[in-house]
């Protein structure tokens, strides 16, 4: 089975220092300031991962350094400690408790992976610990009634709604093929995005195969001979990709969209011509186009290069966190974790968030981008919202 790594992959890749192994202080030094408060962030800073550790650590980071540099005499100053999960379970649930154990953690920030999240949400739940994930699209993570949790991007199931919508508002097909694999990532995408076409009263014919042993040439035919004007792939381009020059060898001219799994330079760079024209849909905003975030991204990119989407959310999830402080005049996790069940928006680097009870974004929304000459460029918001100006 494939692990969810990222919600939308990396665009970029971002620069910065590499964070230490196991528990270290990340952001301002090992001494404690006086009045400072500490954000725990979790997340893979060694092993295969590391570089999508790098990412959330410096969003946060980013997010921590720009509250400093404006805070007034009274406010208070904040910091990051990093855990090393590794991206595997059992270091996931040992660094769980490892933050949950440090008193000076108010909330957490992390993981990577939707599932080690899922699994360490009781070790959160037992320490008080309020989470928010900048990484996971996950369905089953707000799933189960936790009151301390929140997701800054748009579940799978609320995605594959949103693509389809799209794709009839748009084309207005009669017939439309959804491909996912039976692995981790696809099938909740794909759910979502069959309701909402037998709701539109739209043909739509699931095709699942093999994450272990893919035939991709049997598939492509497969999806062909059902004869689809819309061909929808739910997956990673690492694992799913070969669909793509199959399709184009089985005779598939028509229009192509993929869930945000395929939302990384690795589609392009691998796929090249295969891939014009190919739509995904992705909880990332386009930041060239929100004024409101043009400082932020200008200075996280001299400090780290490209502002990825995991650093995007990452820095989102510490604006919240600084916003409840600042706010309340909360100091433990006990009070950032009522403050935020009870909070309005947040005004944050992907624009104004609120969350319902569930942990999940009250107003849930995707972007679609397209390739266009072999470069991603943006189409469209499911939701259209006066923070992208286009």
């Amino acid at each position: 089975m494939v692990t969810r790594r990222t919600f939308l992959g990396t665009a970029g890749a971002a620069a910065g220092s590499l964070a230490t192994r196991g528990v270290a202080n990340a952001a301002f030094g090992d001494t404690p300031l006086a009045g400072t408060v500490t954000i725990g962030v979790i997340g893979p800073f060694t092993g295969d991962s590391i570089r999508y550790g790098e990412q959330i650590g410096n969003g946060v980071r980013a997010a921590l350094d720009d509250a400093n540099l404006m805070r007034g005499t009274l406010d208070r100053a904040f910091a990051m400690r990093t855990y090393d999960d590794q991206n595997l379970l059992a270091s996931g649930l040992v660094n769980a408790q490892f933050a949950c154990d440090d008193p000076n953690i108010i909330a957490v920030i992390g993981h990577l992976s939707g599932r080690i999240t899922e699994a360490a949400m009781q070790t959160y739940v037992s320490g008080q610990m309020q989470v928010i994930c900048p990484a996971s699209s996950y369905d089953r993570l707000t799933e189960h009634g936790y009151g301390n949790i929140l997701r800054l991007e748009t579940k799978d199931s609320t995605e594959g709604h949103l693509a389809a919508r799209h794709i009839n508002a748009t084309l207005k097909p009669k017939a439309v093929a959804a491909v996912y694999q039976d692995a981790d990532y696809g099938s909740d995408v794909v759910a979502g995005f069959l309701a909402q076409m037998q709701g539109d009263k739209v043909t739509a014919t699931p095709f699942g195969f093999s994450f272990e042993k893919p035939n991709f040439p049997v598939v492509a035919k497969q999806i062909v001979d059902s004869k689809p004007e819309v061909v929808f792939l739910a997956g990673t381009p690492k694992d799913m990709g070969g669909l793509l020059p199959a399709l184009k060898d089985v005779g598939y001219t028509g229009p192509l969209y993929a869930s945000q799994g395929f939302f990384d330079a690795t589609t392009i760079t691998k796929f090249g011509s295969a891939v014009e024209g190919l739509t995904i849909s992705s909880s990332m905003p386009p930041l060239v186009l929100a004024p409101g975030a043009f400082r932020i991204k200008q200075d996280f990119e001299q400090k780290y290069g490209a502002m990825t989407p995991l650093s995007t959310f990452a820095y989102a999830a510490a604006q919240i966190v600084i916003a409840v402080v600042r706010r309340t005049n909360a100091t433990d996790r006990i009070a950032v974790e009522r403050a935020l069940n009870t909070s309005s928006a947040f005004n944050t680097v992907v624009g104004a968030v609120a969350f319902e009870n569930t942990g999940d974004p009250l107003d849930p929304n995707v972007y679609f981008y397209a390739v266009k000459d072999g470069a991603w460029k943006y189409v469209a918001a499911a939701n259209p919202n006066s923070y992208i100006v286009k």
